[in-house]
């Protein structure tokens, strides 16, 4: 009996995971205040960090576990489309504001050597947050931030130089280079439906990324410095008049197409009859970690932590599009008070984000944070060294090329090199899972085997953000107890002969044979 009573303890540890973590999540329902939530953390100037993990950052807010908090999230992507997704938006336009002859260092918002591209909103301080306890971040909702001169919403894509399709060239066999006019940036308007749910994203024009000199006077010809705004002379897909750009945001200046054409911008001619479906996400998602500055001392001076750009066990730059409305993710905190951070917004992404990145925007989190303590973690999250995610219907894990990268390299920033292999990233997410299925539900290894074989969808999460990342789906419907619904409806038939022609011979003895069981 030793397999029946582990299968009863496998359901009923499911049902014990579900129970434990219920009372945490209704722990706090949303209050009345600002955004709805206990907190409101606005993104200013003073409230985010450009491409790195700061260590010594102030907490911009504090709170209790199972609060909620609304924070305001700006996407990097803004300066492709100054009149779509900056004008008249005072938040983002400080965050912006890069006057000419600044430095990156002394701008508005700096942004130090070796830092990567992601704007992040916090850290958020937990009360009673310690190394070694897990935060319970569920988010609650993810709306997306129109431009408020017009109501509307835009996001954009830039099939970039980190994207997979610079690794295997064109369709003609022609390599892509970084030299301008290589790098394809889309820009999308999200759309309603009749009902008024904002569902998908409509492309409205493109252009390649040009030769340009940015505000401090350097040339750049490839889209590798997101605080650069790119000067669109008319408002294409919006109301087509000029655009006036301000101090602040007139400091670049375009050199060519990078197609032999001087002074202008080249624009894409093709009928975008294609919509991509929205799923809302947050890209990064992270608790500080302790390492950050492992990053520094191994740099060039000047750099102020890790850049944003690879994940690791603490989570960041994940870009798991199921890391949405109605998720939950766990993190073990590594420094006290946890120091939450968000950033990197997406309304839409297919697993690998496989063009460099998603489709782009701000949007605005309601989130609540869980403090579970060292001494009393439930199962699931016992001895936790990656980002969990955890939906109504399954448990994804993560795993990537360097679990800890940090640590693992010399050199850290070499990870944009050395992270480059699904096969590291597989073998990764292989043991954590592995680990995961015996610890969290006590199965044998052997059984862990056949279970992730036949039961367990491994996938590639992106292969962009120098530390690549599989992830492992599995269905919670595994562990429950038997009955009639199952995750996946294939039109099997009942018949005991299935659709197969039996033989004369087969369909006399299977005749027989149920004369003799009656």
């Amino acid at each position: 009996h030793t397999h029946i009573n582990r299968h009863f303890r496998m359901i009923y540890k499911v049902a014990a995971l579900a129970l434990a973590f219920q009372g945490a999540q209704a722990f706090s329902s949303l209050p009345s205040g600002p955004g709805g939530t206990d907190h409101y953390l606005a993104a200013t100037k003073d409230t985010v960090r450009w491409g790195y993990y700061d260590l010594d950052a102030p907490a911009m807010a504090t709170m209790k576990s199972g609060e909620t908090i609304t924070v305001e999230v700006i996407t990097h992507h803004s300066g492709h489309d100054y009149a779509k997704m900056i004008q008249g938006d005072p938040a983002v336009e400080e965050i912006f504001a890069w006057y000419k002859g600044e430095s990156l260092e002394t701008k508005a918002v700096p942004k130090p050597p070796s830092s990567g591209v992601h704007i992040i909103t916090g850290p958020i301080r937990v009360e009673g947050a310690e190394p070694g306890d897990v935060l319970q971040v569920e988010i609650l909702e993810l709306d997306p931030r129109p431009n408020p001169l017009t109501g509307k919403t835009y996001g954009t894509n830039s099939a970039k130089f980190a994207g997979y399709q610079f690794r295997v060239g064109k369709e003609d066999g022609s390599e892509y280079t970084r030299d301008g006019g290589h790098e394809a940036i889309t820009v999308f308007e999200f759309v309603k439906t009749e009902s008024g749910k904002m569902a998908w994203g409509k492309p409205i024009y493109a252009y390649t990324f040009p030769t340009i000199e940015d505000a401090n006077g350097t040339v750049r010809t490839f889209d590798g410095m997101p605080c650069v705004v790119i000067p669109h002379e008319t408002d294409i897909g919006g109301d087509g008049e000029a655009v006036t750009y301000p101090p602040g945001f007139d400091g670049t200046t375009v050199l060519s197409d990078g197609l032999g054409n001087e002074g202008v911008i080249h624009y894409l001619d093709a009928d975008f009859n294609w919509k991509a479906p929205l799923r809302p996400h947050l890209g990064t998602l992270a608790v500080m970690p302790s390492n950050t500055n492992a990053y520094a001392n191994n740099n060039e001076p000047g750099v102020e932590g890790a850049n944003t750009i690879p994940p690791s066990r603490f989570g960041g730059n994940v870009d798991d599009w199921r890391i949405g409305k109605g998720a939950t993710m766990y993190y073990t905190v590594e420094v006290e008070g946890g120091m939450l951070v968000a950033g990197d917004t997406h309304a839409a992404q297919g697993d690998s984000e496989l063009a460099g990145t998603a489709m782009e925007t701000s949007m605005t989190a309601q989130l609540r944070v869980t403090l579970h303590k060292q001494a009393t973690l439930p199962t699931l999250v016992t001895d936790l060294n990656f980002p969990l995610l955890e939906t109504d219907d399954s448990f994804v894990v993560h795993g990537f090329a360097y679990s800890n990268y940090l640590d693992q390299l010399d050199t850290p920033s070499e990870i944009f090199a050395e992270g480059a292999s699904v096969d590291l990233a597989l073998e990764d997410c292989f043991n954590k899972t592995r680990s995961f299925l015996i610890r969290v539900f006590e199965v044998t290894e052997e059984e862990s085997i056949a279970l992730m074989s036949t039961g367990v969808d491994f996938g590639i999460t992106q292969i962009v953000d120098g530390n690549w990342g599989v992830h492992a789906t599995i269905p919670k419907w595994i562990f429950e107890a038997e009955g009639e619904y199952t995750p996946y409806d294939y039109s099997c038939t009942s018949n005991p002969d299935g659709r197969r022609k039996l033989s004369d011979e087969n369909a006399a003895l299977r005749t027989i044979a149920g004369k003799r069981a009656s």
